[in-house]
């Protein structure tokens, strides 16, 4: 183990001084009736991550609540728990979310003293051994997870001095500044992409419009030139699957639960003789993937240079551009319209899900070749330059997780990824 390094909880911190635990407001604080549209943001258990906030379904409070309740506001650097359910999980504040507000089922954790740096501890509470512990200490056999301040104070980490501290935050840093920063331009190349879609094939302001004459159709009127057509006369679903008799010995695999709206989450590496029965649709460049379950949910991705024997579950229809592009494929399938297109047709009331037929008989709005391949030419690079940035993302990731226990624990010496995690500040630059 490192020189200088000793094992602490949280409580010796709290003793000293040098932090501060605090609980989200009562019930009777803080009311239904006190939420507003727009205000300052409340970060409740739904909204915390693995060191990070989740921001979708954000709930807000007006300036008056706010100032009622001002013990409640948040800092830079505070690191924020929920009280039930999620207990391995906490979020980290960065200085984008300086005074927002502490929901009633969290519980705050400040650290001020010059002994013991946020981040770091931030990290340490990254660990798996640490989230298996706060399991262990938080379920006692009931059916929530529940946390309160006693258990925060008896969490056990391994101590550093503290420019060792700020160290390895640096170096674990540079790689999640990275994930961050890809992530920032992968939402804007969708966001780029999807407003061209919406105003060519939706709005109908494409180039050229001022001279086209609209002709009605079963999808309204349309264009002149341009079709309405069904999904399966333009595209294949679920096209190629593993033969029994031809299995590949390994395989990279996707199910359901690794797929997020328009992200892969997880390839798992196996063998094929260890996988699921359900991975036998077999993906090609440029098919799009919808999950048949729970539609509304929008589990869905593009494919663009996959690893070879990419496989994904048969819970997914596996689309395949044919007489269009893959590009107004996947834009075509992931609106809000078709998506509400395969809510409406899901059966079952436990799992309601569509079929390949469903997909198939979706109809579709298909332009004439020229504006298909100028919207191509257009989107097809934001694409592959959105799939790259996930993989860097995915690479970044592993990278960050293989180094985080083995520098929180000192097993490995700071100075030994430091090189790399100067190269990546740099890029981040």
């Amino acid at each position: 183990m490192s020189a200088g390094w000793r094992s602490t909880t949280v409580q010796e911190f709290v003793d000293r001084g040098e932090a501060e635990l605090k609980t989200g407001p009562f019930g009777t604080q803080l009311h239904a009736s006190d939420y507003v549209e727009h205000g300052t943001p409340v970060i409740n258990v739904r909204n915390i991550g693995f060191g990070t906030i989740v921001p979708e379904k954000l709930e807000y409070i007006s300036e008056a609540t706010v100032s009622r309740l001002s013990s409640h506001l948040l800092q830079a650097d505070d690191i924020v728990f929920g009280r039930k359910g999620a207990v391995e999980r906490h979020a980290f504040l960065k200085s984008g979310h300086d005074r927002w507000f502490q929901g009633s089922d969290c519980l705050r954790l400040r650290a001020s003293g010059p002994n013991l740096v946020p981040r770091f501890l931030s990290y340490c509470f990254l660990t798996e051994d640490h989230k298996q512990w706060m399991m262990n200490q938080c379920s006692h056999g009931a059916t929530m997870a529940s946390l309160n301040q006693a258990i925060i104070c008896r969490i056990p980490f391994r101590l550093p001095p503290p420019t060792t501290q700020r160290h390895i935050a640096d170096v674990l840093s540079a790689y999640d500044d990275l994930i961050e920063n890809n992530t920032r331009r992968i939402k804007i190349l969708e966001e780029m992409a999807q407003m061209i879609y919406r105003e060519w094939f939706v709005n109908f302001r494409f180039p050229g419009h001022e001279k086209a004459r609209m002709v009605e159709s079963e999808l309204g009127p349309i264009p002149k030139g341009w079709t309405a057509k069904r999904l399966g006369d333009v595209a294949g679903v679920n096209k190629h699957s593993i033969k029994s008799s031809l299995p590949p010995e390994e395989i990279h695999y996707i199910d359901i639960a690794s797929v997020s709206t328009a992200k892969i989450d997880r390839k798992e590496p196996m063998r094929f003789a260890d996988a699921p029965g359900r991975a036998r649709r077999i993906v090609r460049p440029g098919d799009t993937i919808w999950s048949t379950v729970r539609p509304n949910r929008r589990s869905y991705a593009l494919i663009l240079n996959p690893e070879p024997n990419l496989i994904v579950s048969t819970g997914f229809a596996v689309l395949t551009a044919e007489t269009v592009s893959y590009s107004y494929l996947y834009f075509a399938t992931t609106t809000d319209e078709f998506a509400d297109y395969l809510t409406n047709h899901a059966t079952g009331s436990a799992y309601p899900a569509v079929t390949g037929k469903d997909f198939e008989n979706a109809p579709l709005l298909v332009p004439n070749e020229s504006i298909g391949n100028r919207f191509h030419e257009l989107t097809g690079p934001m694409l592959d330059l959105s799939w790259n940035l996930h993989q860097r993302n995915i690479n970044l990731r592993k990278t960050r997780d293989f180094l985080l226990p083995k520098l929180i624990s000192g097993e490995v010496p700071v100075e030994a990824a430091d090189e790399a995690a100067a190269e990546l500040m740099g890029q981040t630059a």
